[in-house]
């Protein structure tokens, strides 16, 4: 069978929809339509496709009567919309050569345009598209596009960077295979998984994690999830945005950290007064007696220099001064304690052995127990190691603890203070031991609660334990207490000696 030759057309107009069906018959867009352009007319010489027929190659002219000219023309289009034009080109063309009348020619045209329109949405989608990777490859965020059933569709550059992994490795796998490093979704481990949030709700879904970064090292991550829906109002898609906080609540907790060591100080001060106007009204008593007889001295020996002294005076003199001496000192050395116990200190760690604490904490406040007929029992270990931490945090720590002992004494009865060294344990031990009334068995979680209190409001407010409980974990001890109602109680307190407090400091 001979082969059909093709269909040559010629074009009247060079304007936007000449040059379009010429790109369009470029692009082979009617693949059925066996054609070619073989001349295209307009007066314009610079026309739009005038200029492209020329480039092609296709006959151009200014008057379409030249078209009676081309050998074996078949068909004629008109893409002008000039039906005058069109008209007067009927009136003269041979009959042999077909011409698409006006309202085809403009079905024709509308073709053309559609396609032109086709061509810019295709243009604008692809514009669109590509500021979307763009955007999707260069935001410092890490994002994922998933499906509903978790698995991972695309991943941005952050994402794969933060991981260490590469694309292959992660589109097509599960989210909390990535970022989980485990098998089952986050939902079968007890988490809340912001995409199953974000698949009942229609909503965005929100949640923090711990996820795994290239190293292996576990981060916290803020995570996100956006639903992108179809026109049925369906989610096909979800869009999980991974922000890496950690070092934002690092820095949040050193914040809040500080906050409470301030709060702590501002208590444990605010706790010294209180501890101190007991101490003082103790102290008065306790200093005026011997100061009574260092007067009552005084005025005897005034009296018998006024009278002459013989050999036995001076030497009963001698032994005046040794009483003066003697009670003087002890007054001194009350005063001072009370006015070192009262300074408002910075934390100071130093080493100190807590034995010495313990004497000076006696000496405040003996008198006071002897007033109430309480009996204490010393049971000090001897060559103690040193600890490190602030003695004047310890003392009102133990002040506390004696104070809280005393007042479950009302009527009398023993206090017992230990010490020891817990060679096993590389710790020394703080004991107060009391025989007084005892804590009730469902009192026993709060009582270093702040503002707990089983007192009446004129014997305090509640801070005394709870002060004590943060001194001893300040110092990174413990503290418990044992009792029964009626049977008194002992409070055991336990802080690292020397070697091991430094050794946790190096692990820290």
């Amino acid at each position: 069978m001979q082969r059909q030759r093709p269909m040559k057309i010629a074009v009247i107009g060079g304007g936007k929809r000449c040059r379009a069906f010429l790109e369009m018959m470029d692009a082979r867009r009617f693949p059925r339509l066996q054609a070619q352009i073989v001349a295209v007319a307009d007066p314009d010489d610079s026309a739009e496709g005038i200029r492209l027929a020329r480039t092609m190659g296709i006959q151009t002219t200014a008057d379409y009567r030249d078209f009676y000219e081309i050998p074996d023309l078949d068909l004629v289009i008109e893409l002008t919309g000039n039906e005058e034009l069109l008209e007067d080109f009927l009136s003269h063309y041979p009959a042999k050569v077909r011409v698409l009348e006006a309202a085809i020619s403009r079905l024709f045209g509308d073709i053309i345009r559609f396609q032109e329109e086709y061509l810019f949405r295709e243009r604008q989608l692809e514009l669109i598209e590509g500021i979307a990777d763009s955007i999707f490859s260069s935001i410092r965020d890490r994002v994922l596009i998933m499906q509903p059933d978790r698995k991972i569709l695309d991943a941005n550059d952050a994402f794969l960077e933060w991981t260490g992994m590469g694309k292959d490795d992660v589109i097509g796998a599960f989210c909390h295979q990535i970022t989980h490093r485990t098998l089952t979704p986050c939902s079968h481990n007890g988490l809340h998984c912001p995409l199953d949030e974000c698949l009942q709700t229609g909503g965005t879904g929100h949640a923090i994690h711990e996820h795994y970064d290239r190293n292996q090292a576990v981060r916290y991550c803020e995570i996100t999830t956006v639903p992108l829906k179809n026109r049925k109002g369906s989610v096909e898609l979800v869009l999980e945005i991974l922000r890496d906080i950690t070092d934002e609540l690092e820095q949040k907790l050193e914040q809040k950290t500080r906050a409470l060591k301030r709060d702590l100080a501002r208590l444990i001060h605010e706790d010294k007064m209180i501890a101190l106007g007991k101490l003082v009204a103790s102290a008065v008593h306790e200093i005026n007696n011997p100061l009574s007889g260092i007067h009552a001295l005084a005025r005897l020996m005034r009296k018998q220099l006024e009278q002459g002294l013989s050999p036995e005076d001076v030497e009963q003199f001698k032994y005046y001064l040794s009483l003066i001496d003697t009670e003087s000192a002890r007054c001194s050395a009350i005063v001072g304690n009370l006015l070192s116990f009262s300074r408002q200190q910075k934390l100071e760690k130093r080493l100190f052995r807590l034995n010495q604490v313990v004497d000076r904490v006696v000496l405040l406040s003996k008198h006071k127990m002897q007033l109430q007929q309480i009996d204490l029992v010393l049971d000090l270990q001897e060559d103690l190691p040193e600890i490190e931490g602030d003695p004047g945090q310890i003392q009102q720590c133990l002040i506390n603890l004696i104070f809280n002992a005393m007042e479950a004494m009302p009527d009398g009865g023993r206090l017992t203070i230990r010490t020891a060294h817990d060679e096993t344990r590389g710790e020394v031990r703080l004991e107060v031991e009391d025989t007084g009334v005892g804590i009730p068995q469902e009192m026993m979680s709060q009582i270093f609660e702040p503002f707990f209190s089983t007192k009446s409001q004129d014997k305090g407010v509640g801070l005394g334990l709870s002060v004590v409980y943060g001194i001893v974990k300040e110092h990174r001890g413990t503290i418990y207490v044992k009792s029964r109602v009626g049977e008194g109680a002992r409070f055991i307190v336990r802080f690292p000696c020397r070697q091991e407090s430094r050794g946790e400091q190096g692990r820290s």
